[in-house]
């Protein structure tokens, strides 16, 4: 599966954006893509567990899954 991430252009630096809203995450990496991935895209896109297998290195290298 492709990086969703690098399939829809986002920089791999600064902020973690979300590749389907461009909602920009504060705080550390990922913090809150859970929430509003299950809230926001869950039912409409790929869902949550498939985007964090899709990422690539890059874009999942600050991810912190509980």
């Amino acid at each position: 599966m492709e990086c969703l991430c690098c399939k829809h252009n986002v920089p791999m630096e600064g902020s973690r954006v979300c590749p389907i809203c461009n909602h920009a995450f504060r705080g550390n990496g990922w913090d809150g893509i859970d929430a509003h991935w299950k809230a926001k895209h869950e039912k409409r896109s790929v869902p949550y567990e498939q985007f964090w297998k899709s990422l690539c290195a890059g874009h999942g290298a600050s991810m912190k899954r509980k």
